[in-house]
């Protein structure tokens, strides 16, 4: 396989395994000593990961009252829920994100605590954050831990110690799917790399994945125009610019949304000779029960797409580290 380092890859998911009792203790912790809400706090692609797990929390029931905030929007809009009891949770990749860390700034003020995941201890956002965990490659696990644990403890997820034990799984799954996908995933870079557009359709928590694979990878990174769109929006506008020659990705999981993408996807195979469907069903979970399936998606999505980066950037020929103005220019 094209540039395909399995145990990197092992390695990242297994550290998000190992860092589930380290965040348990946090969030424990923090109910212990309470709170009034929850924030989750992000930019970018942090905020989109986020977005994935909140609608995981929405589908298993989550009462708690927990709001998802794009970090800029925050500084100026603010929160009228938001407090010196409030509790904020972010994640950054780099700990120089600065929206997020002039956002954890404003949150210090009226004294709100704030925990995060950062895989660069020494940096900006990792010294600011009131608990830290850090590690490489676990920013999924970091919020499914974060958010489950915190229902979990209010008595909203009575299947969080079996979830748990399942997930332990991953590692070696993800490393599967890697190698499952990457037939398909070569096939589509080779025949679609240069289209002028892509549209990208996903549902429920895989809605901001879609959100995230266009404008993180996509466009970031291989300067393709894309135009990401929700399954339930869809049939709001974007169904009338979906022609023959249109390229059309159908991001499909297994969530209770998954009748929404296959009334889009019965809709465009009308419509477009360019539908590709990606579907976490074609992959197996190996220890993970049928009821987590939906819940797991994201990460499997995630994995599945990973190659998609690897054949975009060789067919291409250009490679994804390389940006014209992203933390290029001043601005």
């Amino acid at each position: 396989m094209l540039n395909f380092d399995e145990e990197r890859v092992r390695s990242e998911h297994q550290n998000g395994v190992n860092m589930i009792p380290e965040v348990e203790k946090i969030v424990d912790k923090v109910c212990e000593d309470g709170y009034s809400n929850i924030f989750l706090f992000g930019i970018g692609g942090t905020l989109l990961y986020a977005g994935q797990i909140m609608h995981t929390a929405k589908q298993l029931g989550c009462k708690l009252p927990m709001y998802l905030e794009n970090a800029t929007d925050f500084l100026y809009e603010g929160n009228a829920h938001f407090g010196k009891d409030s509790v904020v949770v972010i994640a950054s990749l780099s700990g120089n994100t600065i929206e997020v860390e002039h956002a954890i700034d404003k949150a210090h003020e009226v004294g709100a605590r704030v925990i995060g995941y950062v895989e660069v201890p020494d940096s900006p956002i990792a010294k600011k954050v009131d608990y830290l965990v850090s590690t490489f490659g676990a920013e999924y696990y970091w919020w499914y831990t974060v958010v489950l644990r915190f229902m979990k403890n209010a008595g909203q997820f009575e299947d969080y110690d079996r979830l748990k034990k399942e997930i332990a799984s991953m590692p070696e799954n993800v490393v599967q799917i890697y190698k499952d996908a990457d037939e398909k995933m070569k096939a589509y870079a080779e025949k679609y790399c240069d289209e002028p557009i892509t549209y990208l359709v996903g549902s429920g928590n895989l809605e901001d994945w879609a959100v995230c694979y266009g404008m993180c990878i996509m466009e970031e990174m291989q300067w393709m125009k894309t135009r990401p769109i929700s399954a339930a929006n869809f049939f709001h506008g974007t169904l009338e610019v979906i022609e023959r020659d249109v390229p059309v990705i159908l991001i499909k999981g297994e969530d209770k949304t998954r009748p929404e993408m296959d009334r889009v996807e019965k809709f465009v195979n009308r419509v477009s000779a360019k539908v590709t469907v990606f579907d976490t069903k074609d992959y197996e979970l190996k220890g993970i029960s049928e009821d987590f399936r939906g819940i797991l998606s994201p990460i499997v999505m995630r994995s599945a797409f990973m190659r998609l980066n690897v054949h975009l950037e060789h067919c291409r020929r250009h490679p994804i580290d390389i940006r014209r103005y992203y933390k290029a220019l001043d601005y």
